[in-house]
């Protein structure tokens, strides 16, 4: 027994990152980022542009929202303790993996093919929406955690976690481009947003399933330590005993969840519904729109190995947060500061050009993101430094569980400016045309000449309120979260390395034992 634990010991302190896991789990993500960008991104604009609602109906769609992602980021840790506790030959991670993602398809398909209405609707998406908080968080929960047990070292866990963010990042840039592109405007499917959805719902799916058989089939883990099987499962008590004690973790998740709020208010969608109402109902818009944010994003995400060599991860959670900061504020500005015009007038061409470029700077600023996945993968060794448990599983679930927490804000908050904004106003008489098109008693040209004629009548206080709500929600949360982390967050590289060198110094201790 002593043998096997001393080779346990030894395969843990020289752990490094293959290149074939480097490449199968990184492609796992691929789908489910499309997923989960029609599922978070585009809900809303889903049931915006399809679906007829009075405000109380769309209060109600909110409140099932903000309740489902309330219990689905407070199932996370659970789901964490799930997988911590699961034992097969498959591993801990895969059979979550395999599960989730056929499950999570199926409830995808359900949602987005629908043909429901008012009230009909609001009773089936609260029943579908907790179906896929549970779905989603069994692939989520043990594919996340699956990153920090592939490799202990710094370098090699910071090139895991960004090519897998540039994986992920490929898989919401494309479906950044295609659901907007093929559901609004001149490109979507069927001529209407409502065979758009349902076409894209299904190939989301397929791409889920896909990719994540390179993580089920081709990832190869460590052996599951023999030790552990022994020991009793962790009581849903103990999990939040640990995150409780974990202050780095808990600093890191706060600041985290802070980001994601400011930046899941533009994403949740005031800024697709901005562009629509500014510059015109098209899908296409959005992805010309995001060019330069995709570019720059994209490029830090890609880089970010070779750049954390030559500046401190300090400083770049500072520039990318200051970035974020100053993109909105310089949109806010210009964006109020310049007229708008008749679409393709020199007015119109100047206005989107300007903020289409502003929003680089934007791009750059998400990579505050990337770096709070880094450090909360970080604090798995440090949950082994003070508590001698890594508990990978539980830890990273704190992850999703600012997703969904944030999310179930930024809805709230959402919603709160589309009501104020009259909002719904406009997007009922387009949604009825819609489903005119799509039963063929219009067609298309009558529907999108329509269409623009509701455009040029909302106001422009209505397209300010979207404008200020979205930038100075975003600005002003950002800045808490850079002032928490300056006060707060003390595992920095050289933290983190004495904490390894000490668990390298305690496992030969245990190995002369």
């Amino acid at each position: 027994m002593n043998s096997i634990k001393q080779e346990n010991t030894k395969q843990n302190s020289v752990q490094k990152l293959s290149n074939r896991n480097l490449l199968m789990f990184s492609l796992g993500t691929f789908g489910r980022d499309f997923v989960y960008c029609l599922f978070a991104a585009n809900l809303i604009n889903f049931i915006l542009y399809t679906k007829q609602l009075t405000e109380v109906q769309f209060g109600a769609v909110t409140a099932i929202i903000i309740g489902a992602r309330l219990f689905d980021a407070f199932n996370d840790p659970i789901m964490g303790g799930i997988v911590e506790n699961t034992r097969t030959k498959w591993g801990k991670f895969k059979p979550w993996q395999l599960i989730g993602s056929i499950t999570t398809g199926i409830v995808i398909i359900a949602l987005f093919t629908n043909d429901y209405q008012g009230s009909s609707f609001v009773w089936f998406l609260g029943i579908i929406y907790f179906l896929f908080s549970i779905t989603f968080t069994m692939n989520d929960i043990s594919y996340w955690g699956m990153l920090p047990s592939l490799s202990s070292n710094e370098h090699d866990r910071s090139k895991l976690t960004a090519v897998a963010q540039i994986v992920a990042g490929a898989g919401g840039a494309l479906a950044g481009v295609a659901i907007p592109a093929f559901t609004i405007g001149n490109f979507a499917i069927g001529g209407n947003a409502i065979t758009g959805y349902k076409v894209i719902s299904i190939v989301a799916v397929l791409l889920m399933i896909a990719f994540q058989m390179f993580t089920i089939l081709g990832v190869k883990e460590k052996p599951l330590e023999p030790i552990l099987e022994k020991k009793d499962k962790l009581t849903l008590k103990q999990m939040f005993t640990t995150l409780a004690k974990n202050d780095q973790l808990m600093w890191i998740t706060i600041i985290t969840l802070l980001f994601c709020i400011g930046t899941g208010v533009i994403d949740g969608g005031l800024n697709t519904t901005y562009i629509y109402f500014e510059f015109g109902y098209e899908g296409l818009l959005t992805t010309f729109f995001g060019i330069l944010f995709g570019v720059f994003s994209g490029a830090f995400t890609a880089t970010y190995p070779w750049i954390e060599k030559k500046f401190s991860r300090t400083k770049l959670i500072y520039a990318t947060g200051i970035a974020l900061i100053v993109g909105y504020m310089l949109m806010l500005i210009f964006g109020l500061i310049l007229p708008s015009g008749a679409p393709n007038t020199a007015a119109w061409y100047t206005k989107f050009i300007v903020m289409a470029s502003i929003n680089g700077i934007v791009g750059f600023g998400r990579g505050f993101y990337m770096i709070m996945i880094i450090s909360i993968a970080n604090t798995v060794e440090y949950n082994e430094y003070k508590f001698g448990k890594r508990e990978e599983g539980l830890i990273f679930s704190l992850r999703p569980f600012t997703a969904k927490l944030s999310s179930a804000i930024s809805q709230g908050l959402v919603t709160v400016v589309y009501i104020v904004a009259g909002v719904l106003t406009y997007t009922n008489k387009i949604s009825a045309l819609e489903n005119e098109a799509a039963q063929n008693i219009i067609s298309e040209e009558v529907k999108t000449g329509k269409i623009k004629d509701i455009i040029s009548t909302v106001s422009a206080d209505a397209k300010k309120m979207l404008l200020v709500c979205m930038c100075l929600i975003c600005m002003s949360i950002m800045a808490v979260a850079l002032l928490i982390y300056k006060k707060k967050f003390t595992l920095d590289e050289a933290t983190y390395s004495n904490i390894l060198r000490e668990l390298e110094a305690r496992r030969e201790q245990e190995e002369d034992s």
